[in-house]
């Protein structure tokens, strides 16, 4: 297993730790259902709330006597036990990465022993695992990097992916198995277009429109990130229609209208159940 921090600094576990990954444990996402009781008939399903995703890893560490094991077992609280968020990515898996913080302790027994077994559980700070790689990373990749994408993750591999266009309609491949939402899932689309008054697009697999209500020149940059809109880096989200671009599964249909498009793209990290 790898460990990634925030700052980028990875860790191989196995090779500096001497902590193998016996098993990986990826349950689905927990739901928590809410009924209402009506009389004379089954209860009505209501709403379907998200819970708390766990995951787990069982390691076995080798050790050479019980001051090894001792050394190595504080260095293993040092590591994990930690107030920020840290990444973790299973090496069979090097495309993925999962946003995680530990759940509990690490608890590690057995010290005459030169093997050991232990687990740790981790809460995902998102729910879903996220491309190593962006939507940039993979236009129009003619030659594939392996640590970046594998089978397994939606790809065509006779196809090309576009994820700048200068045409004013053009599809937008979201090859993860979830949705894209700019509300809680990280997307920037970037424009370079002039437009007298307005620029607009539109995804019509979804149906969602995003609307700038302002003139752009040909030395103008608007940047969509997220919930945010800047122009030149200057915030003019109160000159927008205040919705947004989300991208479905598979194929969305995008339109721009209301001025000439000189190139937009799409950066966003594709998300797996």
């Amino acid at each position: 297993m790898i460990i990634e921090f925030l700052n980028g600094q990875q860790i191989d576990l196995e090779k500096q730790y001497n902590c193998k990954l016996l098993k990986p444990f990826v349950p689905s996402v927990s739901r928590s259902p809410s009924f209402q009781s009506v009389d004379g008939r089954a209860p009505i399903l209501t709403s379907v709330d998200k819970k708390e995703r766990s995951l787990r890893a069982d390691f076995m560490i080798k050790t050479y006597d019980v001051i090894d094991f001792y050394l190595l077992r504080d260095e293993l609280n040092e590591l994990f036990f930690r107030e920020e968020t840290f990444y973790i990515i299973n090496k069979k898996l090097p495309f993925k990465r999962w946003l995680v913080t530990m759940a509990d302790n690490i608890d590690i027994v057995g010290e005459y022993a030169r093997l050991n077994k232990f687990s740790i559980n981790f809460i995902c700070v998102n729910e879903y695992a996220e491309s190593i790689g962006t939507s940039l990373a993979l236009h129009s990749n003619k030659e594939w990097d392996v640590d970046l994408w594998g089978w397994g993750m939606g790809l065509d591999w006779d196809k090309d992916y576009k994820y700048i266009h200068s045409a004013n309609n053009f599809i937008i491949n979201n090859i993860g198995n979830i949705p894209i939402d700019p509300r809680v899932h990280e997307i920037e689309i970037t424009i370079k277009a002039t437009a007298a008054s307005y620029l607009q697009i539109k995804n019509n697999t979804t149906g969602d429109v995003y609307r700038y209500n302002g003139a752009l020149t040909a030395i103008d940059t608007l940047v969509i990130n997220g919930i945010r809109t800047l122009k030149n880096g200057v915030s003019v989200f109160k000159d927008t229609n205040k919705r947004l671009i989300t991208l479905a599964k598979g194929e969305n249909n995008i339109t721009v209208e209301g001025g000439t498009l000189t190139s937009i793209a799409f950066d966003f990290k594709f998300l797996y159940m």
